[in-house]
């Protein structure tokens, strides 16, 4: 009796073990869940079913039982991971809209220039808000030609995107 106990014991450990480290890398939540839970059904049904005088029985009931709870109970953790991932995507366009919005374009540089910025405060700005610029060699020109400086014009080009 005490032998049959302690490879009991040792089946259902082995058993959770296996489970564990089996493959789970590529699988989801739901069937890591579910493999993890036959293991552990399975391991538990033996313990009991051996009280019944059924091992097999107990741990194939075991097994059923703990492969549905665990694959429901993956399930739910997979379906939070979308919805996480869903609202990071959300807040990501969001973010990247907000700074569309708030980026500098050449028309800013030519007002801030035209209106008797320095360049220095020109520079900051663009690299508060970021910028997207217009930096073709004709666009250089026309900014050139209206008094843009070329050290702006260059903070321009390394700090082109949001």
């Amino acid at each position: 009796m005490l032998i049959s106990k302690w490879l009991t014991t040792r089946m259902v450990f082995g058993t959770l073990l296996i489970a564990a480290g089996s493959g789970c890398a590529n699988m989801n939540s739901t069937q890591k869940g579910a493999a993890l839970g036959a293991g552990g059904g399975a391991g538990l049904g033996a313990i009991i079913g051996h009280q019944f005088g059924n091992t097999g029985a107990g741990a194939a009931i075991g097994a059923l039982a703990g492969t549905a709870t665990g694959a429901l109970v993956g399930n739910a953790k997979d379906e939070a991971d979308k919805r996480d991932n869903y609202a990071r995507q959300v807040a990501h366009e969001r973010n990247l809209r907000v700074r569309e919005q708030r980026a500098m374009s050449n028309r800013d540089v030519l007002d801030m220039a035209a209106g008797g910025v320095t360049d220095r405060r020109i520079i900051a700005t663009i690299k508060d808000r970021g910028g997207k610029f217009d930096t073709s060699p004709q666009a250089i020109i026309y900014l050139n030609k209206f008094g843009v400086s070329d050290t702006v014009i260059e903070a321009m080009q390394t700090n082109d995107g949001y």
